[in-house]
């Protein structure tokens, strides 16, 4: 049993070796087939470097040669590119060799538009007005028991001032009746007043 057991060992450490060795030599072999890579694209990148930047070079020494050749063309680029300036030459070339029944179609079309924008802003005027109105309304309710509470107030303030001049009387009162009863009647009611 023993041996067997020393033989299993001794075999699954030769696989582990074997399996470490295989890995070792395809994890090498994936890294040097990256590093490859790596070089190559880094030539082909200097590659496309140079010639961008051969060619940009080139450009600017023609356009330094023909002046006038250069402004026509970012002029020209300038009134393609930019949208009014398009805009502009769109409607007095192309723009006038359009039939009559494209520019009435097009001119019905834009009145579509404008008169369904008008009827969404009518719309979300007349839901303004109704939230203004619906708005005041709850102003001038909550105004209105603002004032009801203010009066209530006051009215609770005169009730407490005339109570607390009732109470200043009793104490005034009891304070002139001479006796025990008095003194522990004036000692329960100023507990009770204060």
């Amino acid at each position: 049993m023993a041996e067997d057991l020393q033989r299993s060992v001794l075999s699954s450490t030769d696989s582990a070796i074997r399996s470490a060795r295989s890995l070792h030599h395809n994890s090498s072999a994936h890294f040097r087939n990256f590093q490859d890579l790596v070089a190559n694209a880094k030539s082909h990148y200097k590659a496309y470097e140079d010639t961008f930047f051969n060619t940009v070079k080139e450009e600017l020494k023609s356009a330094r040669e023909h002046p006038v050749a250069t402004i026509g063309v970012g002029v020209a680029s300038g009134l393609l590119l930019l949208p009014g300036p398009r805009r502009f030459l769109f409607r007095h070339t192309l723009g006038r060799l359009q039939s009559e029944e494209a520019q009435f179609v097009r001119a019905e079309k834009n009145v579509k538009e404008i008169s369904l924008s008008v009827d969404v802003m009518k719309n979300e005027s007349r839901k303004l007005l109704e939230r203004v109105a619906l708005a005041e309304r709850d102003m001038k309710y909550g105004h209105t028991e603002l004032m009801k509470a203010g009066s209530q107030i006051q009215h609770l303030a005169k009730s407490v001032y005339k109570v607390e001049a009732q109470a200043a009387d009793i104490m005034d009162g009891l304070r002139e009746i001479p006796g025990r009863e008095a003194l522990k009647l004036r000692a329960e009611a100023s507990r009770s007043y204060s």
